[in-house]
């Protein structure tokens, strides 16, 4: 045997490759995915799929739809910060309209309950037990548009952009916020 693309037989031969390997690759790589779309679509279609707000969903739901809801945000938010400079002022009028629009859903202290919140599916984040990964940009999108299929409404059709700008500082700074902010959270003054 001589040759480094000599055969076994003696015969040389050069990297071919078989065209029925190849057909079966494609075959098999198509099937891979149009299987198991087609079973998704399917169980979508004769209501197989679970939508009830009263049952967990599974870890590859929360996963699957946490990340697309994510990523469409990040994708649609401007970047940015908060245009409108600090101030207690600021903090005091986005306390006041996150009290009364936001608080029945997100609470409004550790101490709160908010049971109407964690009724929904997917519960609603209760922000001041919990620091958010969102931007301010982003939280600005979400409070603005809402979430659709979500218990979060489009607030960008009652509330002008330096409103939902207040509620995103007090969101931000839930665990910080001065103690005039914090009281005008949890006493509603008439």
């Amino acid at each position: 045997m001589s040759g480094a693309n000599a055969s076994p037989t003696g015969r040389s031969h050069k990297l071919m490759m078989n065209p029925k390997i190849v057909r079966s690759f494609i075959l098999g790589a198509t099937l891979a995915y149009l299987v198991p779309a087609l079973a998704l679509v399917l169980s979508a279609r004769f209501g197989v799929l679970p939508v009830q707000a009263d049952v967990a969903p599974s870890r590859a739901e929360a996963a699957l739809l946490g990340a697309v809801l994510h990523a469409t945000v990040a994708h649609h938010a401007t970047n940015g910060r908060n245009p409108l400079p600090a101030s207690n002022d600021m903090l005091m009028a986005g306390a006041a309209t996150y009290r009364e629009v936001c608080a029945h859903c997100h609470g409004i202290s550790r101490e709160s309950d908010n049971s109407l919140g964690r009724s929904f599916y997917p519960p609603a984040p209760q922000l001041p037990l919990i620091r958010t990964s969102y931007t301010d940009s982003e939280l600005f999108w979400i409070v603005k548009h809402g979430i659709r299929n979500t218990a979060m409404p489009a607030w960008g059709n009652l509330l002008p952009d330096d409103e939902i700008w207040q509620v995103v500082a007090v969101i931000r700074d839930f665990d910080s916020l001065p103690d005039s902010v914090t009281a005008a959270l949890r006493h509603h003054h008439q």
